[in-house]
């Protein structure tokens, strides 16, 4: 690889800025913000979650703990304490919601080689067979009077999570990371996400929150309703402003500043657009004789209702899904799925391959977005982004945008020679879960905070050289 030079300018392609960073000189300036004592609240994005677990080596490579190791050339503190977990192979599963007495600790995935159902080899998620963190470990406290942790990413957690008296208290309801570092887990419960990160007196912030608030109901095919409060469930849109204007309050009380994120479009991640809608593949025109053939009566009465038909052609043929609406009641509730709707990534392959799936048989709904699924996650994400980006200006912070940032990776960030997309496996930014992003897609996150925080407050922070980070590993 040919030599990287340390220090320079994130490329206008990943994000636009005004800020004249300078990365020709070593010298490395907060001024005239305060940076002595940084805390980070966020959910998994934030703890550096990636490949379906959280891990100590993801821990050691989340954004925040790249901001504070250049926080620190600036002046800022010389410590950034995190709840560190033992071990690389992952430790905590991909469920935002935990149920006492059920496994928490789960492997991570890895990139391996395995047979699919017609016995042809290929790369593939594997779950890793290394030594993982157990149950007892898991759920043993470690919390030490005085000592608080900076590191307030909490995998799983919604907005109105950083606000709850019990969430770190033993019981059907808590989160069990935050159970591991809280500084009160009695059964009275007095502290929460938010006063934990105060008991530091943060003179600095980042406040990453509210992807949670939709991706349950996103990965879960839109299993959840609209306005709850459960972990598949899109956050009511009160719930979500009072509780992050009032996050915010408390962060700013005692005079700190900060940058906040906004929530990113999650039909633009991996997780959504790796199996396209259009992944019938037909070559052979028996086969597609025989398909047709099999739906007549389905497209007779298809065409009694005045709903589309289903066919097919040689070439990309769209997916047949399962649709429980009303109005595909008297067609069984099934029908080809439309542009702009989307399939999951966990959709087995196999039963596409070999049991029919998606031809002969529906695609069951909790592997589908359909239309209506969609435009709920869109309204609700743009309704909670236009508050987060009002309180930003109300409280004159820096406002980081993810929505437009991870979009920008659909067409390719060309960041220093090596081009990054939201292409599964080889974009080079995404981990192998479609969600959250590797040690390099961090590294792009932490230099894009760094950026609207030099623009914002005039500092000259240095951004750091993303591809000396980990990307995907083959075996």
């Amino acid at each position: 690889m040919k030599k990287i030079t340390p220090y320079f300018l994130l490329l206008a392609a990943l994000a636009s800025s005004s800020c004249e960073t300078s990365f020709d000189e070593p010298k490395s300036s907060a001024a005239p913000i305060d940076l002595t004592r940084y805390v980070a609240l966020g959910n998994s994005l934030t703890a550096g979650y990636a490949d379906n677990a959280l891990s100590l080596e993801g821990q050691q490579n989340a954004y925040p703990a790249i901001l504070a190791q250049q926080f620190k050339k600036a002046g800022g503190a010389a410590v950034f304490n995190t709840p560190f977990l033992t071990g690389d192979n992952g430790t905590y599963g991909v469920s935002p919601a935990f149920t006492l007495g059920l496994q928490a600790t789960t492997p991570k995935l890895i990139l391996g080689i395995k047979a699919d159902c017609k016995g042809v080899s290929g790369f593939s998620p594997v779950l890793s067979t290394a030594p993982n963190l157990s149950n007892t470990a898991f759920y043993t406290p470690i919390f030490q009077a005085g000592n608080y942790y900076q590191n307030m990413g909490i995998p799983g957690v919604k907005s109105f999570d950083l606000l709850r008296h019990d969430l770190g208290v033993l019981g059907l309801t808590m989160n069990p990371f935050y159970y591991r570092f809280a500084s009160d887990v009695s059964a009275t419960g007095t502290s929460t996400v938010v006063s934990d990160a105060l008991a530091s007196n943060p003179t600095f912030f980042s406040l990453w929150i509210g992807n949670n608030d939709v991706l349950g109901y996103a990965t879960s095919g839109g299993s959840g309703a609209v306005g709850g409060t459960n972990p598949n469930d899109i956050t009511h849109e009160a719930m979500f402003d009072s509780s992050f204007i009032n996050t915010v309050r408390a962060l700013t009380a005692n005079g700190a500043k900060g940058v906040v994120g906004n929530i990113p479009d999650v039909t633009n991640i991996p997780y959504f657009t790796t199996v396209p809608a259009k992944g019938l593949a037909l070559t052979a025109q028996a086969n597609v004789d025989a398909l047709n053939a099999a739906y007549t009566v389905y497209n007779t009465g298809a065409a009694a209702l005045g709903l589309p038909p289903i066919t097919f052609a040689l070439g990309a043929n769209a997916f047949v899904i399962q649709d429980l609406s009303p109005q595909y009641a008297p067609l069984g509730g099934i029908r080809q799925i439309k542009t702009g709707e989307y399939i999951t990534l966990t959709i087995p392959q196999d039963s596409i391959k070999c049991a029919g799936w998606g031809s002969q048989k529906p695609i069951p709904v909790n592997y589908v977005l359909d239309a209506n699924e969609v435009n709920n996650i869109k309204t609700y994400t743009s309704k909670y982004n236009t508050f987060i980006a009002k309180v930003a200006a109300d409280y004159n912070l820096a406002h980081a945008d993810f929505n437009t940032f991870f979009k920008s990776f659909t067409s390719g960030v060309v960041f220093n020679g090596i081009t990054y997309t939201t292409t599964f496996v080889t974009g080079g930014a995404f981990s192998l879960d479609g969600v959250h992003p590797n040690q390099r897609g961090y590294a792009m996150v932490a230099n894009y905070y760094i950026e609207v925080i030099n623009k914002h407050y005039g500092c000259n922070i240095q951004q750091v050289d993303v591809n000396s980070y980990k990307g995907l590993q083959f075996p």
